[in-house]
């Protein structure tokens, strides 16, 4: 490291050579080097401290390296020299996110809403900040704005990723159509945009006279060297195969898609087996009742848990109990994970050195502090409502903790028929999460051990989960509706089974079903497969686990 003797000779101090020392500031932060790039920003912040580039050069190195308090401290000094400033603040509040800190965020973002923008990145960047802040609207608008300015400027690879960028956020709100005609524009200028693909063939059921079977079998005879993107375009064309019955060769086009994506993956499904194993030892009945009556948990009553595995209704079950007056669906939250793990870090300067340990450990926690960041940390989204909803599927790996935490939280568990269920998962290509899903033996071995766990969870904590069938749903939708919101001690209203006209926004994968009336067809799915499906039955009646 250079000391400030031999960096002062490098970097003269007349103020007409600021551009210069910030321009060699950028070239150390770029190329990685980041004790020059500290020493660099340090000096000109302190031979030019009414400099708001260099406070602002400062901020970003700093949130480079995760030191986000600083990357605030440098940023807000280039905000107070320029208040005015976007860049300075969408940098605060891209900081204040990486720190959690969404109350502050929104309400720094409130200063960049439906701003006129010359910078497509810029735009762009605006773009994925109003995404994170789940405010899909102005998301649109920067989107929109980007495009203008690529389109003016004749860059059609920067165009295609707009489209689609586009196109995504359009989903999420329900404008299908429209996120149609944006993927086939991001096509028509990208052909090789293999996600675009996948995301055009979900957006609605395929019919023999309008699907785009053909051109993805061209793509797929040309060959794909990017193992995902051959993975995208497999899925894709099982999916419409599918939609047009022709079940056993989207089925072969699915294997294509899964063992492509298995192949690419380091995952042991013994690990997840085996922590499964401990969470069911550690969170035995001793336990519960060792902490039965004591007060170490946090009341607060506004959590609805909508869990189980993925693909099992789950979403349908999520918008029958948030057309509720009185709920919010704040989606798939990983905050109850996080807040874990940071309690974890609370109670030990040593990192547990194994899964099962960890498990172990949480055992121990703190659980009215747990209870009360977890409820901390999904504000300023949830609050305004009686209750929320977390319908992150994996939960139920904490039904556990949760319930020592957070003892007055609903907890609902959505069923399915076991192979409706299994081929479901087999036959998503998820952006991240659920490795076990690629493969159908991991697939069954996965599914029997998280349905001992269910199993466990209902006769150590007997009525304190509602399980609830997909099956019985779409049979009987007001009955089960019903049963659903008399479970989270809610008043019965009407809006409860029109979820089709629940107009919040939806990320999941079953985002274009949701839009949807209730419909049946996907209800036995599983029969059409059944040959295919064989070596999953086999090793779920094996578990007893019955299929008929």
């Amino acid at each position: 490291m250079l000391d400030n003797n031999s960096f002062s000779t490098s970097f003269p101090t007349n103020p007409v050579d600021i551009e210069s020392r910030l321009d060699q500031a950028w070239t150390y932060i770029n190329e990685r080097k980041v004790s020059l790039a500290q020493q660099a920003c340090q000096k000109i912040n302190q031979d030019f401290p009414k400099n708001a580039d260099g406070w602002y050069a400062t901020s970003f190195l700093d949130f480079q390296l995760k030191q986000f308090p600083t990357a605030i401290i440098a940023i807000d000094k280039a905000i107070g020299l320029q208040p005015h400033n976007f860049q300075w603040q969408y940098q605060k509040v891209t900081t204040l996110l990486s720190m959690s800190d969404k109350v502050q965020a929104i309400k720094l973002a409130e200063n960049l809403k439906n701003l006129r923008l010359t910078n497509s990145k810029q735009c762009s960047d605006f773009a994925v900040m109003f995404t994170h802040l789940m405010d899909y609207q102005q998301a649109n608008f920067y989107y929109q704005q980007a495009l203008t300015i690529v389109i003016e400027k004749q860059q059609p690879k920067q165009c295609a990723q707009l489209y689609f960028n586009l196109a995504s956020i359009e989903r999420y709100q329900g404008e299908i159509e429209l996120a149609e005609q944006h993927l086939n524009k991001a096509i028509s200028l990208n052909p090789q945009d293999f996600e675009a693909y996948l995301l055009r063939s979900s957006l609605k059921k395929q019919t023999p006279v309008s699907n785009h079977i053909k051109p993805i079998e061209q793509v797929l005879s040309q060959g794909i060297k990017h193992p995902i993107g051959k993975a995208q375009m497999h899925y894709a064309l099982a999916k419409e195969l599918e939609d047009l019955g022709l079940f056993t060769q989207s089925f072969t086009q699915l294997n294509h898609g899964a063992t492509v994506r298995r192949a690419y993956m380091k995952y042991d499904v013994k690990h997840d087996l085996s922590t499964i194993q401990k969470i069911r030892t550690t969170f035995n009945q001793s336990l519960f009742n060792k902490k039965k009556g004591l007060s170490v948990s946090c009341d607060n009553d506004e959590a609805i848990f909508i869990l189980g595995l993925p693909r099992t209704g789950s979403t349908l079950v999520e918008r029958i109990v948030s057309g509720h007056r009185d709920v919010f669906s704040a989606g798939e939250l990983n905050n109850f994970a996080l807040c874990m793990m940071d309690e974890v870090k609370n109670t030990t300067s040593i990192p547990p050195n194994s899964r099962q340990a960890l498990v172990e450990l949480t055992s121990e926690l703190n659980f009215k502090r747990l209870g009360e960041n977890y409820i901390k940390s999904t504000r300023p989204e949830t609050g305004h409502t009686k209750h929320f909803i977390d319908k992150l599927p994996l939960n139920s790996l904490y039904i556990g903790l949760i319930h020592l935490a957070l003892p007055n939280a609903k907890v609902i568990h959505v069923t399915r028929h076991p192979l409706d269920t299994c081929y479901s998962i087999y036959k998503q290509l998820f952006t991240n999460g659920y490795p076990f899903s690629y493969d159908l033996i991991e697939l069954a071995q996965y599914y029997i051990e998280h349905h001992k766990m269910m199993q466990h969870w209902y006769s150590i904590l007997p009525g304190v989960i509602h399980q609830v069938a997909y099956e019985d749903v779409v049979n009987d939708l007001t009955t089960e509706a019903k049963k659903l919101i008399a479970f989270c001690q809610l008043d019965w209203q009407s809006t409860c089974s029109d979820f089709q006209n629940n107009t919040a926004p939806s990320t999941t994968a079953s985002a274009t079903q949701v839009r949807q009336k209730i419909y049946k067809s996907s209800h036995g799915k599983w029969r059409q497969f059944e040959k295919e499906l064989l070596p999953i039955k086999q090793l779920l009646e094996q578990a007893g686990i019955c299929c008929d």
